[in-house]
């Protein structure tokens, strides 16, 4: 309501703009008195909650004094901070009265605010705007504490706002259908399709009367609307035959082959032929069989295809889960085979060239030593051996979850047996090291002799025979 007051208040500022006798622009009114805008922000707020229509008469005073101060404070004249106050002390007095008729009017309210969602205040103004002044009216008993007087009426106001949703709901829901029905008796369908006509109209009535028992039942309504459109729809089709047929001077029995023709058109694509010699009903009983099979035919075929394209999804979902996991392990070998190298390299760059060499074997990795210095016929190691022995211990450390294969091997001088059985033990004292003082689990451990059976190189010459003289560390990289 004060949207309505404000707008005629401007109209009026606006046609006697000329002969104005106001002194303060509006920024002017705006600083000196900002307690009018705030009445004025009130004023709307209380209008959206609905203070104009539970407390009409108060709300109507508050914006009346409203209006007076903005034409007071454009004048500059003394009386506008007293109207202002006016103001507010009637829009109090309004929303106090708002919320004592909210709580005697509530179920009036809600059936309000149902026919306005049904679109009631454009199907029937006229009656929506009688409701309203009603309501009103209850609202002003209220204010005036004759609440006794507001609880015998409720009842009747909340009726007619349910009267007014149903009959909107109506209007929206068989709209269309009671149209149609409209175009089928202008084609006399309810003389020449009486019985369809009939249908028709009884589910639109049926749609209405889902209605007045339940206004939420919208979604059955429309069903049963739809319904009597199609009916409708039906009937006209039905009277435009019967008048063709009347128009062509058929005689019966034109009708009938008409008739037969029509059906074998309809049935083709499935029945190839019908047999007119069989009764009607015979002939009817065929094309539904045939149309059965074809149904239950086709219901197969697409149950297959829907089993097909499900197992295409699962064949489609395992491929890139399979795709996904050799990604991950190709990935995951990469890494592996980086840090592997990482490894080796750091291992050959342990030991210098007279100490050993050190080669890669997929993942293993073998380390021949040939600094070992042993006395002649002996296996105990050397205190000078200390530093070669720290080295490997080192390199072993670098593969922690390896397991390690020692081996002992001599040249050829010397007794075949004598070589091995020497090659064994110098292969178990360093073995014996490893475990005890570079701290490797024993059971990463085992050592072998070889004795002379494994050269490198000839024994003919010094160098030769120096190469064969070795111990190796095969690291297995499991």
């Amino acid at each position: 309501m004060i949207k309505k007051y404000t707008t005629l208040f401007i109209a009026v500022a606006a046609l006697s703009g000329c002969a104005s006798t106001a002194t303060l622009s509006e920024s002017e009114v705006s600083d000196r008195y900002p307690g009018l805008n705030a009445l004025g922000d009130d004023l709307l707020k209380a209008d959206d909650q609905e203070v104009d229509m539970l407390a009409e008469r108060r709300y109507t005073e508050a914006t009346d004094f409203f209006l007076e101060a903005q034409d007071s404070a454009a004048k500059g004249a003394s009386n506008t901070e007293k109207l202002i106050k006016e103001g507010e002390v009637a829009l109090a007095t309004a929303k106090a009265s708002a919320k004592k008729a909210s709580y005697e009017l509530n179920d009036v309210m809600v059936a309000r605010q149902r026919a306005l969602g049904a679109g009631a205040k454009s199907k029937s103004p006229k009656a929506f705007a009688e409701a309203d002044s009603e309501l009103h009216y209850l609202g002003n008993l209220v204010a005036e504490d004759r609440v006794a007087k507001v609880r015998e009426s409720r009842q009747e106001l909340r009726a007619t706002y349910r009267q007014l949703e149903v009959k909107a709901l109506k209007s929206a829901t068989g709209q269309q259908a009671e149209e149609r029905i409209s175009a089928a008796k202008a084609a006399n369908a309810d003389k020449r399709a009486p019985i369809t006509f009939k249908q028709a109209k009884d589910e639109l009535s049926l749609s209405r009367s889902v209605l007045e028992v339940d206004a939420d039942a919208t979604d059955k309504a429309a069903v049963h609307a739809q319904k009597a459109y199609d009916l409708a729809g039906k009937a006209m089709q039905i009277t435009e035959v019967i008048r063709e047929l009347e128009q062509s001077d058929m005689s019966d029995e034109e009708v009938v082959l008409w008739y037969q023709r029509q059906l074998s058109t309809a049935v083709a694509p499935a029945v190839q032929s019908l047999d007119f010699s069989m009764a009607n009903r015979d002939v009817v009983a065929k094309v539904r069989k045939e149309l059965d099979r074809l149904a239950g035919d086709a219901k197969a075929s697409e149950a297959s295809l829907i089993a097909l394209n499900e197992q295409h999804r699962k064949t489609l979902a395992e491929k890139d889960r399979i795709i996904g996991d050799l990604k991950a392990t190709s990935s995951a070998d990469k890494k592996q085979q980086a840090e592997m190298d990482s490894r080796f390299k750091l291992v050959q760059n342990m030991f210098k060239a007279q100490e050993a060499e050190v080669y890669r074997q997929g993942n293993n990795v073998l380390i021949r030593a040939f600094g070992f210095n042993f006395r002649s016929g002996q296996s105990e190691i050397q205190s000078d051996n200390f530093a070669l022995l720290n080295k490997l211990t080192k390199a072993i450390n670098v593969f922690p979850a390896s397991k390690i294969e020692i081996s002992g091997h001599t040249d050829n001088r010397g007794a075949d047996e004598l070589n091995l059985d020497l090659s064994t033990e110098r292969a178990k004292k360093v073995a014996s090291f490893m475990t005890e003082v570079g701290g490797i689990d024993s059971r990463r451990i085992k050592s072998f002799g070889y004795g002379e059976s494994r050269p490198l190189a000839s024994n003919e010459t010094e160098e030769g025979r120096a190469s064969n003289r070795r111990v190796e560390f095969l690291i297995i990289n499991q």
